[in-house]
């Protein structure tokens, strides 16, 4: 099988007089890919043509580009045109603002494998040839660690312990899937196209499933219409506007939703859905949790000092008119990166206090859900935030104690070791304003009565 790459180029390390110039592969589509290729083929087929003689020799054109198909100006690309490629100029421009931290490293290697997994999920009209749509999405899923029933048959089919597992290998007549568990498989968009026409499929699993999105819910809902039970649980990744891609499986009876109450607007879609579909029961749905939520933000947006941006982005406005993110209308919190995860603006993620007083910060940061005390404290490119964060933090409040270094306390992480609510910390930086009201509050008293006496 020949191995295909679904990056424009590999990583590439230059020398360079000061030094070495490294520079990231672009992200590309498996569909790109195959399209350029298509064009390069054709290209040639074009040029071999142009003088054939009797012998199988040809003569190429002195102008290949004669050849190619006439385009008006302004359907013209910038390789039609003979300019120099965008992505080249950008990357030019972009040399110094590479970023090798170990954070975007792994951010890298995890977009490169999702694109190649994005190609292996892809349909295969081979295999949908000789096995038929329900024997061809079995071996599609059991091969990635799903599991499947077939009606009339009580027996699960799934891998055992060595990768191994028994399904027929060419078609059977009247074989078809009833129920699939794919739970804490790596199935994506791409994937659940290999799961069409299965006309008596009534049970899909994908709890804990980490690549099942919005637009995997949408497909479903179109894919599958005589779905009855589905089972969403830990599918973080879905937000409340994605869920009301269900609305076209008129005959789901039971949808399960455990463990995502910290999704926005999640309880209000579940409600909507269940008017839509009267079959429907939804489980695992905490309704009052979801409205203390509603409640919550509808009070942080009555904070005055809490601003909205134009696609609906809350952000808090300190003393100094700097902003800082507490409410995203993403499902995955990445308000600050665009649709290829760049970064977009760097100002709302930040390793600074906000001035403000501290109560208030408080108020705000719980109405938030700690967003404001995580964005302050968290990676610095805004990502991730684990354990080991709060752990180093805790650890940085330590050495400061001991130097006699004071610590504010907004920069220190709650909810993990509350012991950091110190008296004595408290104490001290109060003891430290004092101290710096007590010398710089009479310099500027005495600057003051200067200036009226000069007057």
């Amino acid at each position: 099988m020949n191995r295909v790459y679904c990056t424009a180029r590999s990583f590439r390390t230059s020398v360079k007089s000061n030094g070495w110039v490294h520079k990231w592969s672009r992200f590309k589509r498996w569909q790109e890919m195959q399209a350029a290729h298509v064009e390069n083929v054709q290209e040639k087929q074009r040029n071999k043509n142009f003088i054939r003689l009797p012998t199988g020799l040809y003569i190429t054109p002195e102008r290949p580009d004669d050849l190619n198909p006439k385009k008006a100006p302004a359907d013209m690309t910038r390789k039609d045109t003979g300019q120099l490629p965008m992505e080249l100029l950008t990357w030019h421009t972009q040399m110094r603002y590479v970023d090798h931290s170990i954070d975007n490293i792994k951010r890298y290697r995890r977009y490169k494998k999702f694109q190649h997994m994005q190609y292996d999920q892809r349909v295969i009209p081979e295999r949908l040839l000789f096995l038929g749509p329900d024997l061809a999405a079995a071996h599609f899923l059991v091969h990635r660690g799903a599991a499947v029933k077939f009606v009339g048959d009580d027996n699960w089919y799934k891998k055992d312990k060595w990768n191994r597992y028994s399904l027929p290998g060419r078609k059977v007549d009247n074989l078809f899937i009833e129920a699939i568990d794919a739970s804490g498989t790596q199935i994506m968009f791409e994937g659940l196209e290999n799961l069409e026409n299965l006309q008596k499929l009534r049970l899909l699993r994908l709890a804990n499933s980490e690549y099942v999105d919005d637009w995997c819910i949408g497909r479903i809902g179109g894919l599958l219409p005589n779905l009855e039970m589905l089972d969403l649980s830990g599918c973080h990744r879905i937000s409340s506007k994605g869920l009301m891609g269900l609305k076209a499986s008129k005959n789901l009876k039971f949808l399960r939703l455990e463990g995502l109450s910290g999704i926005r607007n999640l309880g209000k879609s579940a409600l909507i859905l269940e008017d839509l579909l009267p079959k429907l029961q939804i489980l695992g749905m905490d309704y009052e949790l979801s409205f203390r939520q509603i409640e919550a933000e509808n009070r942080l947006l009555e904070q005055e000092r809490v601003v909205l941006d134009g696609r609906g982005n809350a952000f808090v406005e300190d003393d100094n008119s700097r902003l800082f993110l507490v409410m995203s209308t993403s499902s995955d919190d990445k308000a600050v990166t665009d649709d290829h995860d760049n970064p977009i603006m760097t100002s709302t993620v930040r390793r600074e206090i906000p001035k403000m007083d501290d109560a208030e910060f408080e108020e705000i940061n719980a109405l938030s859900g700690g967003k404001l005390r995580h964005l302050l404290v968290g990676s610095p490119s805004g990502y991730e935030w684990t354990e080991t964060t709060e752990r180093i933090l805790e650890h940085e409040a330590e050495l400061n104690l001991t130097d006699n270094v004071i610590t504010d306390p907004k920069m220190l992480p709650r909810g993990k070791r509350p012991e950091f609510e110190l008296p004595e910390h408290r104490s001290r930086l109060e003891d430290a304003k004092a101290q710096f009201l007590k010398e710089f509050g009479d310099f500027e008293e005495n600057s003051d009565k200067e200036q009226l006496k000069s007057h």
